[in-house]
């Protein structure tokens, strides 16, 4: 009597469902890390307004609310984030001076804006799903 090779089967759809099973539980972890990474891109490049925005208002004794008028490139019509700059009316802290509004198309969480203001704090200012506003 011969002994038979291979799998049965039965073992081929149990190591399919339990592959399952796993990347059902990685997913929502991996769109998670995948959107905080797109986040932290988009506040160093809401840094770089920031800093152009002080640079222009040292200059100007105003800020602009025209990416064009800064000293820096800024992507323009972005895969994940649309990026703009704000004329704040004062120089206070709290002033806005750049947001970044993610693109709905693409995105897991939906559309939401970011914004920076003077001081360089950054938060979500509109649409937060709670679980991005919990990364602030």
């Amino acid at each position: 009597m011969q002994k038979r090779r291979g799998f049965t089967l039965l073992e081929l759809i149990m190591v399919i469902v339990i592959i399952a099973i796993l990347a059902s539980l990685a997913a929502p972890t991996y769109f998670k890390t995948v959107e905080r990474a797109r986040i932290a891109e988009a506040r160093k490049i809401l840094g770089m307004i920031r800093s152009a925005q002080l640079r222009y208002y040292a200059e100007q004794a105003k800020f602009t609310n025209s990416l064009n008028d800064l000293d820096i490139e800024v992507p323009s019509g972005g895969k994940f984030f649309n990026f703009s700059a704000l004329a704040a009316n004062t120089g206070a802290p709290s002033s806005d001076i750049g947001q970044a509004t993610r693109n709905g198309s693409q995105a897991t969480f939906g559309s939401y804006t970011l914004k920076i203001n003077v001081a360089g704090g950054v938060a979500c200012a509109s649409n937060c799903p709670s679980e991005i506003e919990n990364w602030f």
